[in-house]
């Protein structure tokens, strides 16, 4: 009977939390209703941003916080076009040009410019900052604590010659196995010349700058078709 009773209890706190949230977020639809009433149910996740799949390679990047004033609501600090991968998304594997669908923290913040003022660990892109393959597949790698010779042997790539891409970011827990061929390196960061990217998402480097002054390591980025 106690199991009985805890079951409803739950069932009918999530048709509060939803409810609650359909009434301040109606925009975003009940898929995204339901995925911020989760989300609130997590003290872990203080934060969210959401990337809606438009089509193509089109978003829209919406940036919450769980609202201080009202119980059961989040506030929206950012919404803005963004772009994702050149082939959509759904990524199954390193290249195809998809960014990941699903729900991801971050490792840190990342940046070629100086820290904008995160809360989230920031790690400066400068010239000892490398992405590479094998042993160090979706990892950055220092070369003053891995000499760069063995750097090399594995594709070394400096980050510093990502700009502007990379003079703002967050790299995403995407494949945190690091399971080599299932796709690295995957970040919200800087728009470039293109409308697409390669795999990650992008937004103006004015608005992710933003990102990165109000986020902390809390953050659940969400990536599904709209």
């Amino acid at each position: 009977m106690k199991i009985m009773l805890c079951s409803v209890c739950f069932t009918v706190i999530m048709m509060l939390m939803v409810t609650n949230l359909k009434i301040a977020n109606a925009q975003n639809g009940p898929f995204w209703d339901n995925l911020m009433a989760k989300y609130w149910a997590d003290s872990r996740v203080k934060q969210l941003i959401l990337v809606q799949h438009i089509g193509g390679s089109d978003a829209k990047v919406k940036f919450y916080v769980k609202s201080q004033e009202n119980p059961l609501s989040w506030s929206l600090l950012l919404s803005c076009n963004g772009f994702v991968g050149k082939n959509g998304i759904g990524k199954e594997k390193e290249g195809d040009l998809k960014t990941p669908t699903g729900e991801y923290d971050i490792f840190c913040a990342v940046g070629i410019k100086d820290n904008p003022g995160t809360k989230a660990k920031y790690i400066k892109l400068d010239e000892h900052i490398y992405c590479a393959e094998g042993p160090y597949y979706n990892r950055l790698v220092d070369d003053r604590d891995v000499p760069l010779k063995e750097i090399m042997k594995y594709d070394g790539d400096p980050m510093s010659d990502g700009s502007p891409q990379f003079d703002y970011g967050l790299f995403m827990a995407y494949n945190k196995e690091r399971r080599l061929g299932k796709g690295s390196q995957i970040y919200l960061h800087c728009t470039g010349p293109n409308p697409y990217t390669m795999g990650c998402v992008a937004i103006s480097e004015e608005n992710m700058k933003f990102v990165l002054q109000h986020v902390d390591n809390s953050v659940k980025i969400c990536i599904y078709p709209l």
